[in-house]
């Protein structure tokens, strides 16, 4: 699910999303014009300028938006955040650009029309830079001197959502429900179709509609019970429901069918460490992913997991 050093920081971040799925982005906001960044294999980036302000420590304040490129990456972040009506995320980095290190301080998590779903603490020790990454990219448009007078961390502005953003995510429902729709019609005219049950599935995932995805997905692998993604995504509903031994289960019956499959990796890997408390398994996993994969997004996100709990 990501951003150069911010996998590092990110795990602080993912323990207190529940408690902040209601709140909303202020409406007092004044509308922001992003600016393009990168375009990386799994988002488009682009930075706020009107963020941009000097801390008493001479480091530099920005918000960063990244926009999946198409449904399998917002897929992907939704289960990596675990919030299925995940559109977009925005983050917020003090960057300190004589020494090219970074903290990474909110993530706020974007749904349909807007609405943030959820704000989640980052903090924690300055991390490098990585060399060719987001946040270097965005150092090096951010780094010359501010006059700008710090801001309070309780006072941190979150940037509007654009009303392109949120007629967007009308859409999205909209294409969901057609979805729905078309997959039930299929079906029914074609039981025995495990890739209709499959989609059925798919669709009532997208429809953040846990439990009866849960079932299409049910009757999916009860005509195919070796479909990997089948179980990856099933497993993904069940963590979604708070059931994670069955979630494991899943994931882990999905990599013994494709042991080199990285999402199975991973979600092996993030259910034995960050819901189950089984560090050393987890371990193992995102080792397995690095032998697999050492350059995507994912990738770095794993890397930096294994920096971090592997000492």
């Amino acid at each position: 699910m990501k951003t150069g050093r911010a996998a590092l920081h990110r795990f602080l971040c993912l323990m207190v999303l529940t408690a902040s799925m209601n709140a909303l982005l202020p409406g007092s906001a004044p509308a922001v014009q992003w600016r393009p960044l990168a375009s990386t294999a799994r988002y488009d980036v682009a930075f706020d300028m009107d963020s941009l302000k000097l801390t008493p420590l001479g480091r530099v304040t920005v918000w960063l938006r990244f926009t999946p490129l198409g449904e399998p990456q917002r897929k992907l972040a939704a289960a990596e955040y675990g919030v299925k009506q995940y559109r977009l995320h925005l983050e917020y980095y003090e960057i300190d650009c004589s020494e090219q290190t970074d903290i990474l301080e909110l993530i706020d998590i974007i749904g349909p029309d807007g609405k943030r779903l959820a704000r989640m603490k980052g903090g924690g020790p300055l991390a490098t830079i990585f060399p060719g990454s987001e946040l270097d990219l965005a150092a090096k448009r951010v780094c010359p001197s501010f006059e700008n007078e710090a801001v309070p961390d309780d006072e941190v502005e979150t940037p509007d959502i654009s009303d392109a953003t949120k007629a967007g995510g009308q859409k999205d429902a909209e294409d969901v429900r057609a979805r729905i729709a078309e997959a039930l019609r299929k079906t029914q005219t074609e039981p025995d179709s495990q890739a209709g049950w499959r989609d059925l599935g798919n669709a009532y995932y997208d429809g953040d509609m846990t439990q009866q995805a849960i079932e299409a997905y049910n009757r999916a692998l009860a005509l195919n019970p070796d479909d990997a993604d089948v179980l990856n995504d099933q497993g993904a509903m069940y963590r979604q429901q708070g059931d994670f031994k069955r979630a494991l289960a899943n994931f882990e019956k999905a990599l013994k069918i494709a042991p080199d499959n990285l999402e199975s990796l991973y979600n092996v890997g993030y259910v034995n460490a960050f819901d189950l408390n089984r560090m050393d398994k987890a371990l193992k996993a995102w080792r397995r992913y690095l032998e697999l994969d050492r350059t995507s997004e994912t990738a770095r996100q794993v890397q930096g997991f294994i920096e971090r709990y592997g000492k």
